[in-house]
C-alpha cells in the first residue's frame, strides 16, 4: 500500500495545491469549517493520515498545534516541504499496521480518507477514542455507499484517482453511525458529502447534505459519556 501511496504524492499534492490556489479545496473548507466550530483555540489536534500535509497546513493556520502522521514517506516528504515558519506543526512516520497512539492527549483528531483502507475499523476508532481528551473531538471522511456518482464511476471508470487502489470499505450514513456509536462515539453534525463532478458548481454546496452525490462524506463526532 505505501508503495502506491509513494508513487502518486507528487501528483497527488500538486493537485491539492492547485485546488487551494484556486480556492476549490473542497475537503479543506469542510474540514476546516468543522474544526474552527468544535475545537479549541490553540488545541492539539492529531491530522492521522496526513498525506502531503496540506490539511495540516490549514489546521496550523487556523490556530491550533498540529501532529500530522502518515505510513507514506513519499506523502511526508511533500508535507515536511511545507513552508512553516510560525506555524506550529511538525510530521512523524507511523506504521502502516497500526500504532498505539498516546493516551487522553489531543483536543481534536481529524482523519481524511483513511478508515476505508484501514482492515480493521473499529480498532483504529478505539485508539482514537483513547487517544482523545474527555469531551475530545473526531473529525472524520467516510467512503459513502449512498452516492449514485460512485456506483457510476466504479461501473464506468477504470482508474482510480489513487493509483489503483481500491477502498476496502463503504458506508451509508446509518451505517456509519452504527459504527461510531459502539465504538464510544456520538455523532455531533450531520454528514456532509463531497467529491463528486458537481463540488465546483454554483449549487453544489445547496446538495451536501444529501448522500447521493458525493462519493465521501464528513462529521464531526465526540466522544460519548460513559
Amino acid at each position: 500500500m505505501n508503495e502506491v501511496f509513494d508513487g502518486v504524492a507528487g501528483k497527488f499534492t500538486r493537485d491539492i495545491d492547485q485546488a487551494i490556489s484556486e480556492g476549490n479545496y473542497v475537503r479543506g473548507n469542510l474540514f476546516i469549517g468543522l474544526a474552527t466550530a468544535a475545537i479549541p483555540a490553540g488545541g492539539y489536534v492529531l491530522d492521522y493520515g496526513c498525506g502531503p500535509g496540506r490539511l495540516s497546513m490549514l489546521l496550523a493556520h487556523a490556530g491550533f498545534r498540529i501532529l500530522g502522521c502518515d505510513p507514506s514517506e513519499g506523502m511526508l516528504s511533500q508535507a515536511r516541504a511545507l513552508k512553516s515558519t510560525g506555524l506550529n506543526m511538525e510530521f512523524k512516520v507511523i506504521r502502516e499496521s497500526g500504532e498505539t497512539l498516546p493516551q487522553n492527549t489531543f483536543d481534536a483528531i481529524v482523519c481524511s480518507s483513511v478508515i476505508e483502507y484501514v482492515p480493521d475499523p473499529d480498532a483504529l476508532l478505539q485508539e482514537f477514542r483513547k487517544a482523545l481528551v474527555e469531551k475530545g473531538t473526531l473529525i472524520i471522511s467516510f467512503a459513502n455507499k449512498s452516492s449514485l456518482w460512485r456506483k457510476y464511476w466504479q461501473r464506468n471508470i477504470s482508474s482510480h484517482p489513487m493509483g489503483g487502489v481500491s477502498r476496502h470499505h463503504k458506508w451509508s450514513k446509518q451505517e456509519f453511525e452504527v459504527l461510531l456509536n459502539r465504538n464510544g462515539f456520538r455523532l455531533a453534525t450531520q454528514p456532509k458529502y463531497f467529491e463528486s463532478p458537481w463540488d465546483h458548481r454554483t449549487w453544489g454546496a445547496l446538495v451536501r447534505r444529501l448522500p447521493y452525490f458525493g462519493t465521501l462524506g464528513v462529521v464531526s463526532v465526540q466522544v460519548a459519556s460513559t
